[in-house]
């Protein structure tokens, strides 16, 4: 068993032996998680989870706390930056003979089932997370990169002696 392998482990919960009632778990998602699940725009982070598993007959409820930062890089500088994540998801696991009701909230399992694979789910979660644009505040950014891409907003760029396609196709005129 390799370490990774070792490491995703702990995110198979077995169910079939645990009683009815509240059960907690905690575990923390770093840099070796994100190796597996390869999330676009996501280097690395640290995140911890604190997840409740509420047991009934024929169904279970799962509440994942996240609490830490995610590792990026800015849409704007391209340097690196961290993403807070602080949030509450939820889970619902039924056991039924139909295992194709399935969706985003909803997972069904047969009635044969003794474990889950938590990791896809909280990949997921985690993937929700991410903000469409992720940028440092304006003044964090990598000044000579911002200059380079934005040459129009340094005072000491030289102007392009070159006429444009459109100061050519003015003179036509």
């Amino acid at each position: 068993m390799t370490k990774l392998e070792g490491y995703l482990k702990q995110f198979v919960i077995q169910f079939s032996g645990l009683k009815p009632g509240l059960h907690e778990y905690e575990f923390d998602i770093v840099d070796m998680f994100f190796e597996r699940f390869n999330i676009e725009d996501v280097t690395g982070g640290n995140l911890h989870v604190n997840f409740l598993l509420s047991k009934r007959e024929n169904m279970m409820d799962f509440t994942f706390k996240f609490d830490g930062k995610l590792h990026s890089s800015c849409d704007r500088c391209l340097e690196s930056m961290d993403i807070p994540v602080q949030t509450e998801k939820e889970l619902i696991v039924k056991f039924s003979d139909a295992t194709d009701e399935s969706n985003d909230e909803l997972v069904v399992l047969g009635f044969d089932a003794y474990q889950i694979d938590i990791a896809p789910y909280l990949y997921e979660f985690i993937a929700l997370e991410l903000p469409l644009r992720k940028v440092h505040d304006e003044n964090d950014c990598n000044p000579e990169v911002i200059d380079r891409l934005h040459p129009e907003n340094n005072e000491s760029a030289e102007e392009d002696e070159t006429p444009s396609v459109w100061d050519k196709l003015k003179k036509l005129k």
